[in-house]
């Protein structure tokens, strides 16, 4: 199985330049005066880097310790935790803000909603996220097979093999109905980071904790 892990050591560091709508919440969150931020699934820390940067107090965490292992080498200042995201190493309410940039996809919707709740438990009372995840406009959504609604495996991506959940507006709405606050969403399509020459299509969302 191309687990993160071994494509990590196969390939080494995929991704070095911050995405530009993380750029873009990044300048959201200044204006709302965030200090204490979570890039959850941070891979080999190319977000946390920038967060970093601009000087915000961040953290970071992904399932894969080779990817860690390159983080680190990289921001040995940085505070990294290897964990899965449905289980958060953090004290509640311990975080202002939360990125979370195409990971939530990864998984069954049992995960994901276990997902969510452990990012409620760490945001303060009016906490916010930025999440990006796929769109059932995704060109891969017609590969691969369907285990469940919406959530496929074997698609046409490095690490297809895994489960990739391929979210509608409705569903994220009501994911997210409880206890966010979606302040905005929006749907965009654009060349895969991954790959530039393919397209991928993705929901990209801000919400408060209540």
């Amino acid at each position: 199985m191309n687990d993160w892990n071994s494509i990590y050591n196969e390939r080494g560091i995929l991704q070095k330049e911050a995405s530009e709508t993380v750029i873009e919440a990044v300048n959201f969150f200044k204006q709302e005066l965030v200090r204490t931020v979570l890039d959850l699934g941070c891979g080999t820390g190319r977000h946390t880097a920038y967060l970093l940067k601009e000087g915000f107090q961040i953290y970071g965490c992904d399932s894969s310790e080779t990817a860690l292992e390159l983080a680190m080498d990289a921001l040995p200042t940085v505070n990294f935790e290897t964990c899965n995201m449905t289980s958060l190493p953090y004290g509640n309410s311990f975080f202002d803000a939360v990125i979370c940039n195409h990971v939530i996809q990864h998984g069954t919707i049992a995960e994901i909603k276990a997902a969510i709740s452990e990012i409620d438990r760490i945001l303060r009372k009016g906490g916010l996220l930025f999440l990006v995840a796929v769109s059932t406009n995704h060109p891969k959504y017609l590969t691969g097979t369907e285990i469940e609604p919406n959530t496929r495996i074997n698609t046409d991506s490095i690490d297809g093999n895994l489960p990739h959940h391929f979210f509608t507006e409705n569903e994220l709405r009501a994911l997210f109905s409880t206890p966010f606050e979606i302040v905005n969403l929006v749907h965009f399509e654009a060349p895969s980071e991954l790959d530039q020459n393919k397209e991928m299509a993705a929901w990209k969302m801000y919400a408060k904790r209540l």
